[in-house]
């Protein structure tokens, strides 16, 4: 179902996560299923990283690069307020959330 307006993540909005946010979680930002494109849903080095963050694994062997006015920990309190709600399914979460990376940064993989 097609959007007026396609889903997407200002450095104005991941810098707006609260402390309460970041204590309880929060869906506020995270993209709806529909919203996801089938390469999020499917699985990339986006998901994989939401994956390694929500399950305290180690990090894919990526070079971050921050698209302008996105602090690293404004995306920190961003990625971990949304990975820690419980209300949608663990697909839709890992999916959204890196449909949420890539809407504030690059990812480079690193040759290991």
């Amino acid at each position: 179902m097609p959007h007026d307006k396609p889903y997407s993540l200002t450095p104005e909005q991941v810098a707006s996560i609260t402390d309460v946010e970041l204590a309880f979680s929060t869906e506020r930002l995270l993209p709806t299923w529909e919203e996801i494109p089938e390469d999020f849903k499917r699985g990339n080095l986006y998901t994989s990283l939401a994956e390694a963050i929500f399950y305290g694994t180690e990090l894919p062997a990526c070079k971050v690069e921050l698209n302008d006015g996105v602090k690293p920990e404004h995306l920190n309190r961003c990625v971990r307020a949304h990975l820690q709600s419980f209300g949608p399914k663990h697909e839709h979460k890992i999916a959204g959330v890196g449909y949420m990376i890539s809407q504030a940064c690059r990812l480079h993989p690193e040759k290991t």
